[in-house]
């Protein structure tokens, strides 16, 4: 894709935040896309056949869902260049909330509900991180600025963004917000309730709720009010009154408001109003009422209306939402992943603030709670996650949702693709493998250190991050930010990947200088010691392939996922796991009939329903008559994949 810069409309919105190395967006360019998977149920095959993303005017008339796997603002940046500036209708996300915690996605083998527990710990027996949630403050703020200034760009003009926050960053991203979009753009702050009791904690009160704000590009966006059904405590207490020859319940209401009011006739009563209060009824409205029995009289002779309990719609929903229930531990939609929200809430915003065939944007779409809703609901919708576990976990869910909306002949858009932007199809999770690197090493993570990762010994350490190479610019960083510490004695590890070749040089000159703070680098590329759980063993899987007349006939016939074994027996230092089924590896199988060498077509997804099913193993499938080339895909539980594909 050619380089194309676009332009970033300048954030004028005040209060204005500022922070260390503020930098707004003033322009972006959109990055190379690779289409690598295609769940087309139907065989519509609507796509190009060359795999590079599809422009909106390409897409609108000829729809198909979207999900990327990249890093959110380049795929952000990418939109805006195949024309989706101010087409979104709705943006929910539910950002990292600088918690200082790590979250992980609880993974249990399917058919082994017990195995690889003990008694005193009832996790599941393998977790994977999905992310870390630390930041320095100043680090934060730029990223979330430069990622709500892209996400401004691509709203429509009569479109809502939601955010999703705690206590942790609330009150900064509100600052935020109110510069990128305008503190008239701003609606609500809702409360919503996510526990009904507190967590255990030292001291002050228990925090139950988290903060969703809502903001707009119009001071008229999109919004359809949703009536709630009153609780049963205030129906016996409002509409106590029953008719007695229809049964029908009712309330009495004043028939006054504040004002200043004529009298009114009432039969053959012509009534004042109370002094500083007017009739709520005109004449005419009262004579029809009173013919109606619309109209009572209470013991001091003033009117009453009677407001009758089926014509009511429900009580407004108001800004704090309190009905709304977390994830419980038997619930159904749950997917053992740590920040997954409830489909319930994400049903109310999508309702509210978007109609039928609208586009509902998430860019860190997570477990895909938003495209899960927003496909049941009939709506367009694209997702975005860096992290690989997270597209595939999305994936094998809309597919589920999906193959049952075709049965049920209930949906419009049964096709999604998946694109990779800038190529993060990294071999190992970059968040598995820094928390691999802190296990092997030994070392010990610290959440209150802004800069550094932990200790090792009596040294700091600091990770490099293992998208890129040991710098000299990581190593400015690092003296500047001893600079600032001018008591600090201790000695420095590095942990990275790999390093410039520069870095040695500068490293030796460094030390000679400097009798403490000395730097050390463990390379975990060429580390024997340390670097040994980066030698990635790909799963392996034996597949057979046969043709019968217009039928593939597949089975699978041995399965093993070395990632899974070790972290098993990693996990489980009591003893060594035994897997006596090798489909309790396997998440999900997948088959393309006319597999084209780029492009997986899902044309087949065995995505067992319950969580402890196994998946077949063995199927027969239509194929073309014409020579075609069939391929399977097998992805364990951890989301790593296994391609096998064969010409018939």
């Amino acid at each position: 894709m050619p380089e194309n810069k676009i332009k970033v409309t300048t954030a004028t919105g005040r209060p204005m935040l500022h922070w260390v190395g503020k930098k707004p967006l003033d322009y972006v360019k959109g990055f190379p896309t690779q289409l690598v998977e295609v769940f087309d149920p139907l065989s519509q095959r609507s796509l190009r056949a060359e795999g590079k993303a599809i422009s909106y005017n390409e897409l609108k008339d000829n729809w198909h869902n979207l999900l990327f796997h990249g890093d959110n603002k380049e795929v952000l940046a990418t939109l805006l260049e195949l024309g989706f500036r101010r087409k979104i209708d709705l943006i929910y996300i539910d950002p990292p909330f600088k918690s200082g915690a790590d979250y992980v996605r609880k993974v249990e083998l399917r058919g082994l509900k017990n195995l690889g527990r003990i008694e005193e710990d009832e996790a599941s027996i393998l977790q994977q991180t999905m992310y870390f949630d630390i930041w320095n403050n100043d680090t934060y703020l730029q990223f979330m600025y430069e990622r709500l200034m892209l996400l401004k760009e691509l709203l429509a003009e009569m479109g809502s963004i939601y955010v999703h926050l705690d206590w942790h960053v609330g009150h900064y991203v509100k600052l935020l917000m109110d510069e990128v979009f305008g503190s008239d753009g701003f609606r609500n702050e809702i409360v919503w309730q996510k526990l009904s009791t507190p967590k255990a904690q030292t001291l002050g009160f228990g925090n139950i709720h988290d903060v969703i704000l809502w903001y707009s590009k119009s001071n008229e966006p999109k919004f359809k009010e949703i009536r709630l059904a009153h609780k049963e405590e205030y129906l016996k207490k409002m509409y106590r009154f029953v008719e007695p020859d229809t049964g029908r319940r009712y309330r009495l209401h004043d028939f006054t408001q504040k004002g200043q009011g004529e009298p009114r006739k009432f039969g053959n009563k012509i009534l004042k109003p109370p002094p500083g209060k007017h009739w709520i009824w005109s004449q005419e409205k009262i004579d029809e009422g009173l013919k109606k029995g619309l109209i009572v009289f209470s013991n001091t002779g003033m009117p009453q209306i009677k407001r009758y309990l089926d014509e009511v719609e429900g009580h407004r929903l108001s800004d704090l939402w309190t009905d709304i229930k977390p994830i419980g531990s038997v619930a159904t939609e749950r997917l053992f992943f740590e920040t997954q929200k409830p489909e319930a809430l994400l049903e109310r915003i999508i309702k509210t603030s978007s109609s039928e065939d609208d586009i509902i944007l998430d860019c860190f779409i997570g477990s895909g709670t938003t495209a899960r809703v927003a496909q049941k609901l009939g709506r367009r919708w694209i997702g975005c996650d860096i992290n690989k576990g997270a597209i595939h976990l999305t994936s094998r869910e809309l597919q589920k949702i999906i193959s049952e909306q075709i049965k049920n002949k209930e949906t419009k858009y049964p096709t999604f693709s998946i694109y990779k932007v800038n190529d993060y199809d990294l071999q190992l999770l970059k968040t598995e493998a820094i928390e691999l690197a802190v296990q092997h090493i030994g070392i010990q993570r610290t959440r209150t250190d802004r800069f550094f990762d932990g200790y090792l010994g009596k040294n700091l350490v600091k990770i490099i991050d293992f998208n890129h190479p040991l710098t000299l610019l990581d190593l400015q960083l690092l003296q500047d930010e001893l600079k600032k510490r001018p008591d600090e004695d201790r000695d420095i590890t590095i942990v990275c990947l790999g390093k410039e070749l520069a870095v040695d040089s500068w490293i030796d000159e460094w030390n000679k200088k400097h009798p403490v703070n000395k730097i050390k680098v463990i390379e975990l590329k060429t580390d024997k010691k340390y670097g040994s759980f980066l030698i990635h063993k790909p799963a392996e899987a034996k597949v057979k392939i046969e043709r019968r007349d217009t039928k593939a006939i597949i089975e699978i016939q041995d399965f093993i996922s070395p990632t899974i074994i070790e972290r098993l027996n990693i996990d489980n230092k009591l003893f060594k796991v035994k897997i006596p089924d090798f489909r309790s590896m396997i998440d999900c199988v997948l088959i393309d009939t006319n597999y084209n060498d780029s492009t997986f077509h899902i044309i087949f997804s065995d995505v067992p329903e319950r969580k402890n099913d196994l998946v077949s193993g063995k199927y027969e499938i239509e194929v073309p008559k014409d020579k075609t080339k069939v391929a399977v895909k097998i992805i364990d539980m951890l989301g790593e994949e296994v391609l096998f594909a064969e010409e018939l």
